[in-house]
């Protein structure tokens, strides 16, 4: 005789789309010459991270690792009024100032394998500079999925519904 033991299925935690993560442990890296940040989070292994490469705008102002901080509310320091009423951020980026907290991370699938996307979304909060309600959180998630659908994402034809399209008026005609 055997017992068997049956879960409840929730769902993987590992299944595609947006997940509310805590980060534990961050890392700065060299590749090549370009600094990155890796995040690890609560109750995923360390295998799974986020690896965000430092990119700098035309301004020469490094904006993907700043945008971790900002969506992450970690590190402000000091808020100083700008140029043109912009507000100019000193933050700790230290990866100290990441651990205990929360973004809205995208899982998606590689193969077999599980990923994080590197474009994050923030999660509801308020600070001395700016506030992020459901709808901001919204603008960032389209926005990361634009991301995912224009870079990540190699032949979106293969299997997918989604790409045949009927260019007839004709309803008799299937494009098929």
């Amino acid at each position: 005789m055997r017992t068997l033991t049956i879960k409840k299925n929730n769902g993987s935690k590992f299944s595609p789309g947006w997940k509310q993560v805590e980060i534990v442990k961050a890392v700065y890296g060299d590749y090549n010459g370009t600094k990155y940040v890796d995040c690890y989070f609560r109750d995923y292994p360390d295998s799974l991270n986020l690896r965000i490469y430092a990119k700098t705008g035309q301004d020469g102002e490094e904006f993907a690792i700043g945008r971790l901080f900002r969506f992450a509310n970690a590190g402000i320091t000091e808020v100083l009024n700008g140029p043109n009423g912009d507000n100019v951020v000193k933050i700790d980026d230290s990866p100290q100032s990441l651990i205990g907290k929360h973004i809205n991370v995208y899982f998606y699938k590689d193969g077999d394998y599980s990923r994080i996307l590197s474009s994050v979304a923030p999660t509801e909060f308020e600070n001395q500079i700016e506030s992020f309600s459901e709808d901001d959180i919204t603008y960032w998630k389209n926005q990361s999925e634009s991301y995912y659908k224009k870079y990540i994402v190699k032949d979106t034809a293969v299997g997918s519904m989604d790409s045949i399209i009927n260019t007839s008026d004709d309803s008799d005609s299937l494009p098929i």
